[in-house]
């Protein structure tokens, strides 16, 4: 068969089935020519039996074609040797699957040469142990490509020995990941060499474990390019220790970034020179936490730039002390921002004496802090000037008390911002003198809050002048207090526009006497709201004139309340409009007295909806008499419940008509009783709707007179019952 195979030529060859080829020897395979043995599949590579692949050449080995390579299973991988696997060429190593190579014992792995080891990919190079990672040459570990290092897995890194990580070239060093690198100990970190070191991204420094960060020497820390040192964590640079802290050198200083500068303690910091801490960067310098801000000392306070010291943050120049403070040059100084200012602690800020106070900008008083301005003492108070006061906000304002409020001139009280006096106190306010409330612009005053407004005392309010009384806004007239309402006369009310009494709220406006609820003009009636409708007695109710009682509103009458409702007298109650009837809830309905009810046109009653019908009580309903009764729509008649409909007197059922009768329900029916159902006529009867019949009770049925008796059309009489029939059978028998 050798001999057939081997005249085959190689196209024939890559059709043998996989049975022929299992029957191959190795002395057969030797026979062919390397162009038969490329020919050969992967299926076909992996039919060969695992006795004949133990024993075949490197010749036949090299042979095999890269792609039929990958037909090699890993019971064949296993019978390989070592001769074999060093024979086999790059281009068939670089086919293998990385789990064929993940089958290779480790002797084989061993076995490797420069020139394959070079050829791995990624995912093969993902397969090797720390062991066989370490059973290379210094030489095949320089040849794994950049492309393929980043294959290697953590637990492998981890377990390199130091020479092997000394072997590794900067370009491999480069490409290492950030995981990998993480995954290096102090200790093999520290065979790199100062070019391997240099090689290192920032990314992969970042990568490092504080353990790591933490041993690295001075004179290592001090190797480091700036960018490296920049590119550090807050974990990592808070890790370092505080002799390699003091290594650090200006240049690095000056490369260091905001967090970073973050995790330097007060002693730390104290540490570097004065040239260091000059060099640090704007950005850096916002960094520092306000403990170590506290903790540097006055020399290197005064070290800092004028470009540093404006850099600071509120809450870092709040950590200053006044020994910290009286540190800093007058170029210092003056760098400071209206910010910076606003972050004086208290106690600096209270020992500043009044003309310090009256010499800062108008810009640095308005960036006092409420805590800080109420710290200033009351002749620094006193000692402001008019420019400042106009520049104070109504946070400072809002730390004001009265007698530091009455201690401003006339002008001052004048000169304050509408917005600065949003931030009185009530207490202050009620405080403020008559002649300094008389100060106050008509801006000031439309400016004064509800609260504001509510806190004056009757005093104050009569020290207003009609022009600042007329500035007044609907809002701040809500401000007002219950009993400063209480004591407005006739006048004062009238004089109030329908948009003022809108804005009362209702305890004011309860608060408001019958004498001025009198006087109130048909305008402001007409502009009264709900909640104010809710107040209103009967009696003043009834001091409205009839065409004041039609100006209010729908949504204002559904305000009064049922006591109110049912107070007013017949005569108002009639000049209601049908708008008005129409929105009577009811529970206002229910409060109608018959008296009331009687007074109602035939046009207001005919304006009452189905759901008002039904709220009117059951004695309004049995006063009703034959005329409203008939005016009733079938819809309003419909309405009522069962037992308004049995509250009707005789005279009202008598009155129903046809279209009436025939818009009864079940419920309405049943409370008829004889008497009411014979003053139906027989076309009526016959009207009563087939599901209403239902509800005729016997005793109904069993008094009805003859003539209505046989008016039952044949649809009803099949909607009857059993024993509503057997009455009206009885009742046929009888007659």
């Amino acid at each position: 068969m050798a001999s057939e195979i081997a005249s085959l030529p190689t196209r024939q060859i890559a059709l043998l089935s996989t049975a022929t080829v299992a029957s191959l020897t190795a002395s057969d395979l030797g026979e062919l020519s390397s162009a038969q043995i490329k020919a050969f599949t992967s299926a076909q590579v992996g039919a060969l039996t695992t006795s004949v692949v133990s024993s075949l050449t490197t010749k036949v080995v090299s042979a095999l074609a890269p792609k039929s390579i990958t037909g090699l299973t890993l019971n064949q991988l296993t019978a390989l040797g070592t001769t074999q696997v060093s024979g086999m060429t790059t281009g068939q190593v670089k086919y293998l699957y990385a789990s064929q190579l993940e089958g290779f014992s480790s002797a084989l792995i061993e076995a490797l040469n420069t020139a394959q080891v070079s050829a791995f990919s990624s995912q093969q190079v993902a397969t090797l142990s720390a062991a066989e990672l370490n059973s290379f040459t210094d030489e095949e570990i320089a040849s794994i490509k950049k492309t393929s290092i980043a294959g290697l897995s953590t637990a492998a890194m981890a377990g390199l020995a130091t020479d092997k990580i000394a072997s590794l070239t900067t370009v491999q060093i480069a490409a290492l990941s950030t995981d990998q690198m993480r995954a290096l100990s102090s200790t093999q970190l520290s065979a790199l060499t100062p070019s391997q070191f240099s090689a290192l991204t920032t990314k992969q420094i970042a990568g490092f474990s504080t353990d790591v960060i933490a041993s690295l020497s001075g004179s290592k820390l001090g190797a480091m390019t700036t960018k490296q040192i920049a590119s550090l964590t807050a974990e990592q640079f808070n890790a370092l220790t505080s002799t390699s802290l003091e290594g650090l050198t200006t240049t690095q200083v000056a490369g260091l970034k905001s967090m970073q500068a973050a995790t330097l303690t007060a002693d730390e910091l104290n540490s570097f020179t004065a040239e260091e801490i000059a060099s640090l960067k704007k950005a850096a310098v916002v960094g520092l936490t306000t403990a170590a801000i506290a903790g540097l000392t006055t020399d290197k306070i005064a070290a800092l730039t004028a470009t540093q010291v404006a850099a600071l943050s509120s809450s870092q120049m709040g950590a200053l002390s006044s020994a910290q403070l009286a540190a800093l040059e007058p170029s210092q100084f003056a760098a400071m921002t209206a910010k910076q200012i606003a972050g004086l602690s208290t106690a600096a800020i209270a020992n500043l004496e009044g003309s310090q106070v009256a010499a800062m900008s108008t810009k640095q008083v308005a960036a006092l802090t409420s805590v800080q301005f109420e710290a200033l003492t009351s002749s620094s108070i006193e000692g402001l000037t008019t420019k400042q006061i106009i520049g104070l906000k109504s946070q400072q304002v809002s730390t004001l008390s009265e007698d530091e409020l009455n201690s401003f001139t006339l002008e001052e009280i004048a000169s304050l911002s509408k917005t600065a006096l949003k931030g009185l106190t009530t207490t202050a306010l009620a405080g403020l003198s008559t002649d300094r409330l008389a100060a106050l612009t008509t801006v000031q005053i439309a400016s004064l809050s509800s609260q504001q407004m509510q806190a004056l005392s009757s005093t104050q309010l009569d020290a207003l002048t009609p022009t600042q009384f007329s500035a007044m806004s609907s809002k701040q007239i809500v401000g007002l207090s219950t009993s400063v309402m209480a004591n407005l006369d006739a006048d004062d009310l009238a004089a109030f526009t329908t948009k003022q009494i809108m804005a009362l709220s209702t305890n004011q406006f309860d608060a408001l006497s019958l004498a001025s609820i009198e006087a109130l003009t048909k305008g402001q009636v007409a502009g009264l709201n709900a909640k104010q409708a809710a107040t209103l007695s009967a009696a003043e109710l009834n001091s409205f004139s009839a065409e004041e009682i039609a100006s209010l509103k729908k949504a204002t009458l559904t305000g009064l309340t049922t006591s109110t409702i049912a107070g007013l007298s017949d005569e108002l109650f009639a000049s209601l409009t049908t708008t008005q009837i129409s929105g009577l809830s009811s529970d206002q309905m229910k409060a109608i007295t018959p008296t009331q009810f009687d007074a109602l046109t035939t046009q207001q009653f005919s304006a009452l909806s189905s759901k008002q019908i039904a709220g009117l009580s059951t004695a309004t309903i049995a006063s009703l008499d034959s005329i409203k009764v008939s005016a009733l729509t079938t819809k309003q008649i419909s309405a009522l419940t069962a037992e308004q409909f049995a509250a009707l007197s005789a005279d009202g059922i008598e009155a129903l008509g046809t279209a009436q009768v025939a818009a009864l329900n079940s419920k309405q029916v049943a409370t008829l009783d004889a008497d009411e159902l014979n003053t139906f006529s027989t076309s009526e009867i016959a009207l009563i709707n087939k599901t209403a019949i239902a509800g005729l009770s016997t005793s109904a049925l069993e008094g009805l007179s003859s003539d209505n008796l046989t008016a039952f059309t044949t649809k009803q009489v099949q909607a009857m019952s059993q024993a509503q029939v057997h009455i009206i059978i009885a009742a046929y028998q009888e007659n």
